[in-house]
């Protein structure tokens, strides 16, 4: 996630914001899986490029198929 918050142009807030925001929640021991589900939804929607609306797709990868690891 830090790759996206890095490489956000950071034109749109769904996109600077959110990668930030998003690389923080995942560096806390256990997740905030709701407000993680929330983030990644605003960002998928709202952003205008590609990288902001592909940058939630670690969070869902990781939820999906190894949220035992995370929580």
């Amino acid at each position: 996630m830090r790759f996206f918050a890095h490489e956000s142009c950071g034109q749109c807030t769904p996109c600077r914001v959110g990668t930030a925001k998003a690389a923080q929640l995942m560096e806390a021991p256990q997740w905030d899986s709701s407000l993680l589900d929330d983030l990644a939804q605003v960002m998928g929607d709202a952003s205008i490029c590609g990288l902001g609306q592909a940058a939630p797709n670690p969070i869902r990868c990781i939820q999906k198929y190894f949220a035992h690891e995370v929580s």
